[in-house]
Formats: C-alpha cells, structure tokens, sequence
C-alpha cells in the first residue's frame, strides 16, 4: 500500500511573498541569539523536544534558528510550515500526522523526525506576506493547545517578527 501525502498549494501571488522573504532578513538571520532564545522559550512553553523558525524559500523550508532538528532545511514540498504560513491569521495544528491524510505519508512522518504533533504560528511581513511559521514538534501525538498558550505563541511570533526588522534597521 502506497501512502501519500500533499504538499501545500503556493499562494497566487507567489512571486511577491518570495520578494517579502528575500527582503525579510530572516534568511541572514542564521544564529541569531534573540531568535534563538524565542524558539528556546517555544519549546518550554509546549515542552516539546524540537521548535524551529522555518522560513519557506523556493524550494526549500530553511531554519535559520532550531532546536531539536538534524537539518537546517528541508524540501518545501514536505514543509509542514508552508501549510500553516496559507493562512496568516490562525495557528495551524496537527494533533496526530499520522491520522492527517495530508501529512500521513510524508517523509518527516515516516522517519526523522518522526513528526506527530505540529503547531505553527504563521510568521508575516509587515505587507501581509506570509514567509514561513514558529513551529513546535512533538515525536508523540497530543491534543490542540490552549487559548493562553495559543497567545503566547502569537506573541512570540510578533517577537520574532521585530526582532528581524531591528537586525535589518
């Protein structure tokens, strides 16, 4: 039995939202300590074992700050993240992938990191242009957050947000 998966559809105005992430900064943002820290208290807020800023490029999702993660980017067409950054105005969460008919035959579901639970926080230019998701990871399947928590991580998503437009300023 062959089990698939669907990557996300590309925003009609592709072309300007890859514009926003190539002026965004966030690509040159690798490293960043302030980022890092955001991530960092991400993973506590949820105690997952990974969380990561992805910013979803051409064809790649790129993490320039993580925790957890074996790679610093992936295919886009597998990107979790590319999914949740389509709707810039709520979170995106993904109790079980495995029960998910868009992510069950996915490649970061069937093997490392061996994704069960996701939650993304769209990241959005300061002209509405989705450019990738805060994300936390869990290897273990779990049931949707919180309101409160839900805010924390919008919160920190608009933390990171700034912090991107002050190392660009």
């Amino acid at each position: 039995m062959t089990i698939y998966y669907t990557p996300a559809n590309r925003p009609a105005d592709e072309d300007e939202r890859q514009r926003a992430v190539d002026e965004s900064g966030f690509l040159e943002a690798a490293g960043d300590p302030t980022l890092d820290a955001i991530v960092h208290e991400a993973a506590k807020l949820f105690g997952t074992p990974i969380a990561a800023i992805s910013i979803v490029d051409h064809e790649r999702q790129y993490f320039p700050v993580g925790i957890g993660l074996d790679a610093s980017e992936t295919p886009r067409a597998a990107s979790f993240c590319a999914h949740a950054m389509l709707d810039c105005r709520k979170p995106m969460c993904v109790t079980d992938a495995t029960a998910d008919a868009r992510f069950a035959g996915n490649p970061l579901v069937l093997s490392g990191p061996d994704i069960r639970f996701y939650l993304g926080m769209p990241l959005v230019s300061g002209s509405g242009q989705p450019l990738g998701a805060l994300c936390v990871i869990d290897r273990e399947r779990r049931e949707v957050p919180d309101q409160a928590r839900l805010d924390a991580m919008a919160a920190l998503a608009r933390k990171a947000m700034d912090r991107v437009h002050a190392l660009k300023h």
